[in-house]
């Protein structure tokens, strides 16, 4: 408990609700303005004007004295934008998005420029091609979302990004750039001439046909996002000039083919390829070999078969997606990737169960998910004894039971996920050895409250997070390890006498002060998720 209120002061510390209000906005409007104060003192001044109904800019010079951080103007009907609307001169981040602005009715925006580092003016009515002087000379601004505007070229009717449409502004510090669903058909090769500084592009779910070469200008990018398009094929040398680049998203396209030098110059910096998706009926072997740095691969999605051989390259994958494709195991299936793979996903493939003569090279393998299955067989019997895995996910498998020597030979405790099956017998768990399980969750399983289930609540076998799920008694239904649940058992079953003791193994005389553990926990990850945003920020 004194460690709770701890936490608790601990975060009242790390950031509060500080007095900042604008009363005369907030009486001639629907705006609303608060202020955070972190840990270290900074102010965050925010003036929220979201969804307020607003045809027009707001009177600010109330505000004139005051620091706004963020002014946020979203999901109104403003169409027209000028110098004296902003008598707030040091706003940071600016949201404009969801609006009526067209680019002759936004007033020069430079006057903006000594603070403002992120604009939002998705979803306006701007169209992108005939120019975008109003942003002119925001020199330190890292972030610009233009998604949801238009590309419309009258004369040839065709949706081109121009050439040196960002020449001239001076964007010199933008990171970051956002063109989604702008229904762009092709980009001019000289697109992006005045953006070098920029590390993320995204032109996901637009009609490009191929990998645009505008973004070879792009020598410090290090994300590009091109989901959601057309492109066929990726053509050799494609990023070759995109030497840090880390990250290639490529799903939702029509891909069915990846040349050999696709990735030709990324060999040291490419971490991240998505390819899901798509109509690839191999792993593009040629083209991957040479990624030394490559970690994951998701390639979901496609009409793989067969990947023998495929993995024999540089790389050392860490994470790999096979979801949705009718692959076919045999036991070179994931050869090369035996002392570096560590999670794998085999979800909704038409296996009809695991295939433990394939995964068994896999040393490092611990987390495998193979759910969305419906095996074959009703009765899961497969001896996991081979296996590394520390963590199994077999959700939504049609499974209605379990062998008890399914897990009678486990080298290490693992994790469980059977959710959403037909089990209504779990006595595989008291089967098992001593401290077999780290968790296993039954959730979705139409399991009765017996006494069955009373000796696998206090049988010892299962530490950590304890048995997940829920049982039926009398027509209600009972959460596994809950003091209620134990109440009732203790009424028609003999209590099971322990005779291993787990690491946080569940007692119905210690449940309480489990439940505030948990609850502990999750205040934890509340103070980690706040300073990871702190960082992100």
């Amino acid at each position: 408990m004194i460690l709770l209120h701890f936490v608790a002061a601990s975060l009242v510390f790390l950031f509060t609700q500080a007095v900042f209000r604008c009363p005369v906005l907030e009486k001639q409007t629907s705006c609303t303005c608060h202020e955070i104060v972190w840990w270290n003192n900074e102010r965050i001044s925010i003036v929220n004007c979201s969804f307020t109904n607003l045809k027009m800019m707001p009177n600010l010079s109330s505000l004139s004295k005051q620091n706004v951080t963020r002014l946020l103007l979203n999901g109104n009907d403003i169409s027209t934008l000028s110098i004296s609307d902003f008598d707030v001169w040091n706003i940071m981040e600016l949201d404009l998005s969801t609006n009526k602005l067209q680019a002759e009715g936004i007033g020069t925006l430079s006057h903006l420029a000594g603070e403002l580092t992120k604009l939002n003016l998705a979803r306006n009515r701007i169209t992108i091609n005939e120019g975008l002087m109003f942003i002119k000379n925001l020199s330190i601004l890292t972030e610009l979302i233009l998604d949801s505007n238009m590309i419309l070229n009258y004369q040839t009717y065709s949706q081109i990004l121009p050439n040196d449409i960002f020449r001239e502004l001076r964007l010199h510090s933008l990171r970051k750039l956002s063109l989604r669903s702008c229904s762009i058909t092709a980009i001019g090769p000289r697109a992006f001439i005045g953006l070098g500084s920029l590390r993320e592009l995204d032109l996901t779910y637009n009609y490009l046909e191929k990998v645009p070469s505008a973004i070879l200008q792009l020598q410090n990018m290090q994300r590009i996002f091109l989901g959601g398009n057309d492109i066929i094929t990726v053509d050799a040398n494609s990023f070759v000039t995109l030497v840090h680049l880390e990250e290639i998203i490529l799903n939702y396209n029509e891909l069915s083919s990846i040349e050999a030098g696709a990735f030709a110059g990324l060999e040291g910096s490419l971490k991240e390829l998505e390819l899901s998706s798509n109509y690839l009926s191999q792993i593009p072997t040629a083209a991957l070999r040479p990624l030394r740095k490559l970690l994951f691969l998701r390639i979901s999605k496609n009409n793989i078969r067969t990947i023998e051989h495929a993995f024999h390259g540089e790389y050392a994958l860490n994470m790999l997606e096979l979801d949705s494709n009718p692959l076919e195991f045999s036991a070179d299936t994931f050869q090369g990737l035996e002392h570096s793979l560590e999670t794998l996903f085999l979800r909704d493939i038409g296996v009809s169960g695991i295939p433990v003569a394939a995964l068994s090279p896999l040393k490092m393998l611990s987390y495998l998910d193979i759910s969305h299955n419906h095996f074959s067989s009703k009765t899961f019997d497969s001896d996991l004894s081979v296996l590394s895995v520390q963590t199994l996910v077999m959700s939504n498998n049609s499974l209605q039971n379990i062998s008890s020597s399914a897990f009678s030979r486990l080298r290490n405790p693992i994790g469980l996920d059977l959710d959403n099956n037909n089990l209504s017998d779990i006595s595989f768990i008291v089967s098992a050895p001593s401290c077999s399980f780290r968790y296993v969750d039954v959730s979705g399983n139409p399991l009765e409250c017996d006494c069955k289930i009373e000796e696998i609540l206090h049988s010892g076998t299962i530490f950590g997070m304890g048995l997940t799920g829920s049982c039926w008694l009398n027509n209600t239904v009972y959460e596994l390890g809950s003091t209620k649940l134990a109440a009732q058992l203790n009424t028609f079953c003999n209590r099971t006498e322990r005779n291993v003791r787990c690491p946080g193994t569940f007692d119905s005389n210690s449940s309480i002060q489990s439940n505030s553990g948990l609850s502990l926990i999750n205040v934890w990850l509340l103070l980690v998720c706040i300073l990871l945003q702190k960082c992100w920020k």
